[in-house]
């Protein structure tokens, strides 16, 4: 470890834990209840612990916060979250890229009820247009390295997505259903089933959504449309007192438009008649014991996730991609006193595979490798008010040499309604298969001798819980080494290749948000700021596709009244640069991407206690932006939504 590093983040580190301390020594609001303690998290750590005890950054969206926004996908809940930089690649359905705390867009590592959905087959990272927010209960986003508690990729943090299928509470029998119509071709239908009988639980739900889209490109009038099925089940059987069984699935199967770029007169999208056809499955075995008397359980899971994609142009086959994973976790739990131990064991197989026609050299291959890994994890109290936890994992990869990542983080108790938190952590993520074995010969070739990236990062914050507000600050210096740039031109070879960088990413921030409930009013808000820079051969680089400056505020009312309720949400995403590659031979160019603010709205009238009606506008004032050059954002949108819940 650097050691010029540590001694800087310490320093920043300690002098803002005296900040914070000064400022929750005076206690200016009420005091809060029992009822307000958060519930726990699952994500952070496997360990029971309450989101005021966790050291860590945590941004929480519960279901009914879901609801009331009557988001049609994921990214219109994410977006504003402290720290969250999207990239959208414009209508429904396109590449939608996110980067935490100004991490690479493969570093942060997302959950689906408990399974990892990275796509290996495009680069571990996780493309948000699929995830449609139908029968999505819990989003909980973790900040900073979390490789000690899931290994590669979750350098920049953890978002995890709670599904109806993926609760752990025993269900209720109960159906509901949810249809909506509205602008672009609009068409989205939902429906959830759950029941209970004797030692058997059931929840199963099914969605979907057909949109005609947007035009993408800043010419033309070609919409890209979007569809998208998507059915999750989840079996439980309590085999006796002391054993648990699951059984889970979810299955998503889309089709997206998406244009071609016009290399030759303009270097940006053009209207292209260039489809994605996909399919995502994700399953799940878990076996929980929980002998009687005992302060020992355990639990023995098994995972299988798969993506597929495969493109045409004009009809034609341009090749396509296939990732899985396969894990098997056990994992031993112990209670000792105030101390909760965890330790186990995992072992991981990732599959690869490339097809496409065979043109400028063949890009056919197929490429896996395997990591087994042992982990350990601590929590309790070191005193009256001090609370520790503390992780660590050791991965033995059969393609790399052996790697480390740890996490330790403290919470101080100052006050009954205060809390002051630190934490250091380290976190690795593993070069993609396209990076070590290339994708188009002609093109781009593969380097063998990558090493994996590392990731190390501090952070100090507050937490406060009063009886109608909570608030979150955080301050965090992060220090990437390793980084793999995946467009370096190889002379010898002619083509571009991927290579270690020569330097450090430094990433220095600030993420703070506040909750405020009344009687008929609740306002949420949130702001971010951040100084990504890049340091590549004594070179100092703004890192791209990064808001230096992000806010949020969402404001939702029921105005005293039964019937209705009012939910409105503005995001605000500040200047980012981009780069843009106009036609050869002229050289590739660095430009602003200006700065805009969204607005969606949402109406609510509860016509019974079974009925409701609702109306959704997505960019109300129709604002024009771009998250990526070329790439015309998404136009307003209105939508009107049934629903249906006996």
């Amino acid at each position: 470890m650097d050691v010029s590093f540590t001694h800087t983040a310490f320093t920043k580190a300690a002098a803002s834990a005296a900040l914070l301390a000064f400022i929750s020594s005076t206690p200016t609001f009420a005091q809060s209840t029992a009822d307000d303690i958060e519930t726990l998290t699952v994500t952070g750590t496997r360990l029971p612990i309450e989101l005021t005890k966790l050291p860590a950054a945590v941004s929480v969206l519960t279901e009914s916060d879901i609801k009331a926004s009557g988001a049609l996908q994921l990214t219109e809940l994410i977006r504003g979250l402290p720290g969250v930089s999207l990239s959208q690649s414009g209508s429904p359905g396109g590449l939608t890229e996110v980067r935490v705390r100004g991490s690479e867009t493969n570093h942060l590592l997302v959950l689906i009820d408990g399974v990892i959905a990275n796509d290996i087959g495009q680069g571990s990272l996780i493309d948000l247009a699929h995830l449609t927010a139908a029968n999505v209960t819990r989003i909980e986003l973790l900040k900073g390295p979390q490789s000690a508690r899931w290994g590669s990729g979750a350098i920049g943090g953890v978002l995890s997505i709670t599904t109806k299928a993926g609760q752990t509470q025993q269900p209720s029998k109960n159906v509901s259903m949810s249809a909506s119509a509205g602008t672009q071709s609009t068409y989205k239908g939902s429906v959830n089933a759950a029941s209970q009988h004797n030692d058997f639980g059931l929840n199963a739900y099914a969605s979907y959504l057909q949109t005609d889209g947007d035009n993408i490109s800043r010419v033309g009038n070609e919409d890209d449309g979007y569809n998208n099925l998507t059915a999750g089940l989840n079996v439980s059987f309590e085999a006796s007192s002391e054993h648990l069984l699951n059984a889970y699935l979810r299955a998503v199967d889309y089709q997206n438009d998406y244009d071609a770029t016009d290399f030759l007169s303009t270097g940006l999208p053009a209207d292209s008649d260039n489809v994605t056809r996909g399919f995502q499955v994700s399953s799940k075995l878990k076996w929980e014991y929980q002998p009687h008397d005992s302060d020992y359980n355990s639990a023995l899971t098994a995972q299988y996730r798969k993506d597929k994609n495969d493109n045409t142009a004009s009809g034609d086959d341009v090749g396509g991609t296939t990732g899985e994973r396969v894990e098997f976790n056990w994992t031993h739990f112990y209670r000792l006193d105030n101390w909760n131990v965890a330790a186990g064991a995992e072992y991981l197989q990732r599959l690869f595979s490339q097809r496409g026609p065979v043109v400028f050299g063949d890009p056919n291959q197929a490429q896996r490798d395997k990591t087994y890994s042992a982990f350990g994890e601590a929590s309790g109290n070191l005193g009256d008010n001090v609370f520790t936890s503390l992780s660590a994992r050791f991965d033995n990869n059969s393609e790399f040499d052996n790697a480390s990542s740890y996490r330790a983080g403290l919470t101080w108790q100052v006050h009954n309604n205060v809390s002051v938190f630190t934490s250091y952590g380290k976190a690795v993520k593993t070069p993609t298969f396209t990076e070590r074995f290339g994708f188009t010969p002609a093109s781009f070739i593969g380097n063998a001798d990558l090493m994996p990236e590392k990731s190390e990062e501090i952070e100090v914050g507050i937490k406060t819980r009063w009886e109608t507000l909570s608030t979150q600050v955080s301050i965090y210096s992060t220090q990437l080494e390793d980084e793999i740039n995946g467009f370096v031109f190889d002379p010898a070879a002619g083509a571009f290749t991927a290579d270690n960088i020569d330097g450090e990413s430094q990433r220095d921030g600030v993420d703070a948000e506040f909750n405020w409930r009344g009687e008929m009013v609740s306002v949420t808000g949130s702001y971010s700021y951040l100084n990504a820079q890049q340091d590549v051969d004594a070179v100092n680089t703004t890192e791209l596709r990064r808001a230096r400056h992000q806010g949020a505020l969402t404001v939702s009312s029921d105005f005293g009244l039964d019937k209705f309720s009012f939910y409105t949400k503005l995001t605000y995403t500040g200047t980012r640069f981009d780069t843009f590659f106009p036609p050869f031979p002229a050289p590739s160019q660095t430009l602003a991407l200006s700065a805009y603010t969204l607005t969606n709205v949402n109406v609510s009238y509860r016509i019974s206690n079974e009925w409701q009606l609702s109306l959704k506008v997505n960019n109300l004032f129709d604002t024009e932006y771009e998250d990526i050059i070329g790439y015309v954002g998404q136009e307003r949108r209105a939508l009107v939504t049934v629903n249906y819940t006996p």
